[in-house]
């Protein structure tokens, strides 16, 4: 049907959405490197680990291509589907993170400095199933669109780590552990919940206005950009501290030209009420 491609889209972009973690390090990281006594060295390895989980996207194209493979054929298969990629995504999304939430809140004894970068390389490659799934699923869907939905679904995954900031410090601002938390639980509970619906759908007449549609959810997109970085800098307290100097200092130069200004009136009420 041609409202299923639309739905699994919709589906994709919602995944997307929660599943840039690896964009938001910064969060943690110091919280990382205090609570399990790293030096500076140390952390910048385990961002190493991070940033080949998070590119490494070698294991979700084969098991994308092993599930899905003659899916016309097999269309009633069960286990022929994205969601078994999503599946494995969100199990190691939930492992690394938890894991490394457990470790930095004291509840598990100090991991060694190996298994902690193994554990930053499963969360981190989480995404690539993620992304492989959501990818490959909307170019088999919208095939004469293929640039501009690989675009939509990297643009999305791009904002995810601008809009988890964004919960987290609606949520808990100021408690990085909660962040991982957050991470180990919401990227796993939108995949799980999402991924029936991200299917390759065969639509024998295409939509004349799809790619009107597409374009408009680049636009939405390009607007949730905008609104997001406006919000950042706005609660940024660098952006707050000089938009407050500036209000302080055109105030000291407008008190006094304001004053300079009045004084001719000032002298004229004077100048009255010593004539009567």
């Amino acid at each position: 049907m041609e409202s299923s491609r639309w739905i699994a889209a919709v589906a994709s972009i919602w995944i997307q959405c929660s599943c840039g973690a690896s964009y938001a390090f910064g969060i943690y990281s110091p919280l990382l490197k205090s609570s399990q006594g790293y030096d500076q060295s140390t952390l910048d390895l385990i961002s190493v680990f991070k940033d080949i989980g998070a590119n490494a996207g070698i294991l979700s194209g084969l098991l994308y291509s092993a599930t899905t493979a003659n899916s016309r054929h097999h269309s009633r298969s069960f286990f022929r589907r994205p969601w078994v990629v999503h599946a494995v995504g969100a199990i190691q999304c939930f492992i690394g993170y938890f894991f490394m939430w457990l470790a930095v809140t004291g509840a598990i004894h100090r991991p060694h400095v190996a298994v902690m970068c193994l554990l930053m390389y499963l969360a981190a490659h989480a995404q690539t199933f993620f992304n492989t799934a959501n990818v490959v699923t909307a170019v088999q869907n919208f095939p004469e669109y293929s640039g501009t939905i690989v675009g939509l679904m990297k643009g999305f995954l791009g904002l995810s780590g601008a809009i988890l900031i964004q919960v987290y410090q609606t949520i808990s601002k100021g408690k990085p552990s909660a962040f991982l938390l957050m991470m180990a639980l919401l990227p796993p509970i939108f995949s799980l919940v999402l991924m029936w619906f991200v299917r390759v759908h065969q639509v024998p007449n295409r939509d004349e206005n799809e790619k009107r549609y597409l374009n408009g959810f680049s636009l939405i997109s390009v607007a949730v950009a905008a609104y997001l970085m406006l919000l950042s800098l706005c609660l940024s307290p660098v952006f707050v501290h000089y938009i407050t100097f500036s209000s302080v200092k055109n105030g000291g130069h407008m008190g006094p030209t304001s004053i300079s200004q009045g004084q001719p009136l000032t002298l004229g009420l004077q100048m009255l009420t010593f004539k009567f």
